[in-house]
């Protein structure tokens, strides 16, 4: 019998449709000539029909699952932890690459309204000050011999672009609380993240909880522009005095809710690897005049014809390994059809890529992405541009490494006159964390306590984020932010009427009070 996956067919522990397979395998490789009848075939034919349906039908048994009703007691002050939300907002933490335009008394501002607003907590743990903004809590444990743990996150947000915020329903740095929802740059990514935390820590100080474990909590300050002065710093400081950890839990992927077509059941998506990143520039000259007499070839021709060489033919899709432990826990809740895909990939598998391919969000998951974020060329509407350039970010699959990119790049552009340069920061994927390691299990057992009908699944992180900078203290490193996430919520990050549900933030509290009780205990 054939269970799991393997190359070549997944028939989710069932081994009738291989049966049919097999005969046709063993005929070719001991050479033998089978010359079947054509009642042959037909029975043949029907068995292997008949087996698919059969997988289909099979895999449909749902889970049943109820939030473990003692996460439900914990007695959370839900209006004022809103509050307080709202106020973190209100600090206008924004971080650039020019630090020089920084306004660091809102960062100041922010750590003295976490210690006002967080007391019993601040009394149980020791703070540090690492790279000027960035904070760093331990909260001393009672087994010396059990590895710490570490949370994470950050509380920099992007810049509102400039004339955007009229086009927001609530000003962006207001944090208003309205319709059911806070409302502000940052309730998604990651105020409501290192909040929750907080909030969770406050709590249990109030309830004379001592740790078994050391938990370390770090409250980074420039994730948004690469964590070196942060999330870097305190890694290089951990490691210097010898710390090990357990693992590290970061902001990552969310609760998502439809993230198949026809699928409502919510996934938890634990990121146990993150994807890479690669700028390459494209830059290109020739001789420039006057627009009354146009070559036939021009820059911003040139490059546009690069740009659309890249974006006709992407980087290969794949849908193996940690992609298809993703989907695995929704096959029983899809429709037949998909059911009948899914579990049969030895298939069906260059249609679930197509499909998959026409979600941005499954398609970041598939393979190695380049978005088009910069293109100048030319000063002056009578002028031929003498020289421009184009850069695309590159988020790398597992599958690719930044070479593979930049070959991929040679190839389709086929233009020796192109400078292609890698821009700096240029950095492979993760490493891969075990989903068999007792961290993973108990992450994967605090969100089923918490959340209920909530499936957990393995995937792969697309973006990037601070966890980077720790893989030298732990192999243990997952990404996970229980924020429950439709499609229409993925321009609100970074963009305009960024929002949190006030009935998702209370219920992030609770996880992280859950996450902190049982990750604090020997696993």
């Amino acid at each position: 019998m054939f269970h799991g996956h393997n190359e070549y067919f997944y028939t989710g522990g069932c081994s009738l449709t291989t049966i049919p397979l097999l005969i046709f395998y063993h005929s070719t490789i001991f050479g033998m000539s089978l010359k079947l009848h054509s009642i042959q075939r037909f029975v043949l034919s029907v068995l292997l029909f008949s087996s698919l349906v059969w997988v289909s039908c099979k895999s449909s048994e749902k889970i049943t699952r109820e939030v473990d009703p003692t996460v439900e007691a914990y007695s959370i002050d839900e209006d004022k932890a809103i509050d307080r939300l709202s106020e973190a907002i209100q600090h206008k933490t924004v971080s650039l690459e020019d630090t020089t335009e920084i306004v660091y008394d809102q960062y100041d501002d922010f750590i003295a309204f976490l210690e006002k607003r967080y007391p019993h907590l601040h009394q149980k743990v020791e703070k540090q000050r690492i790279g000027k903004y960035s904070v760093l809590y331990k909260w001393e444990g009672n087994e010396s011999n059990l590895k710490p743990a570490m949370l994470i996150g950050h509380y920099d947000v992007v810049p509102v672009s400039s004339g955007s915020d009229t086009l927001w329903t609530y000003s962006p740095y207001k944090g208003a609380v309205d319709e059911g929802f806070v409302w502000g740059r940052g309730t998604l990514d990651d105020k409501s993240g290192i909040m929750s935390i907080m909030e969770a820590g406050e709590y249990l100080a109030e309830q004379d909880f001592n740790p078994d474990r050391t938990i370390y909590v770090a409250l980074n300050h420039d994730e948004e522009v690469g964590g070196v002065r942060g999330a870097q710093r305190i890694a290089e400081h951990l490691q210097d005095k010898g710390v090990e950890l357990a693992y590290l839990v970061d902001e990552g992927l969310p609760i998502a809710e439809e993230i198949i077509e026809n699928v409502e059941v919510p996934l938890a998506m634990i990121g146990i690897a993150s994807k890479g990143s690669v700028n390459i520039e494209l830059a290109y000259n020739q001789d420039g005049g006057h627009s009354s007499m146009p070559p036939r070839s021009s820059v911003i021709g040139t490059l546009s014809n690069a740009v659309n060489r890249i974006e006709r033919k992407p980087m290969k899709a794949s849908y193996r390994g940690l992609i298809v432990e993703t989907f695995d826990p929704l096959i029983p809740y899809m429709t037949y059809t998909q059911r009948l895909a899914f579990n049969n990939t030895w298939l069906f598998r260059r249609i679930i890529k197509n499909k998959l391919s026409n979600n941005p969000a499954t398609n970041a998951a598939l393979r190695t992405t380049a978005a088009k974020t910069i293109f100048e060329a030319g000063f002056k509407e009578n002028v031929l541009p003498v020289e421009g350039r184009v850069i695309i970010n590159f988020r790398i699959h597992p599958n690719d490494t930044v070479e593979d990119v930049v070959e991929y790049v040679r190839d389709r552009i086929r233009n020796d006159r192109i400078n292609i340069q890698v821009l700096d920061r240029a950095r492979n994927s993760s490493p891969v964390s075990s989903t068999k390691a007792m961290p993973y299990k108990m992450l994967k057992r605090t969100i089923e306590e918490s959340f209920g009908e909530v499936l957990v699944s393995p995937s792969l992180f697309i973006a990037a984020s601070d966890a980077r900078h720790f893989h030298d203290l732990t192999s243990n490193i997952y990404r996970f932010r229980p924020i429950r996430a439709r499609h229409e919520d993925r321009s609100r990050i970074h963009g305009i009427d960024e929002r949190i549900s006030t009935e998702n933030y209370i219920e992030m509290i609770r996880f992280q009070i859950r996450l902190i009780e049982n990750g604090a205990a020997e696993l």
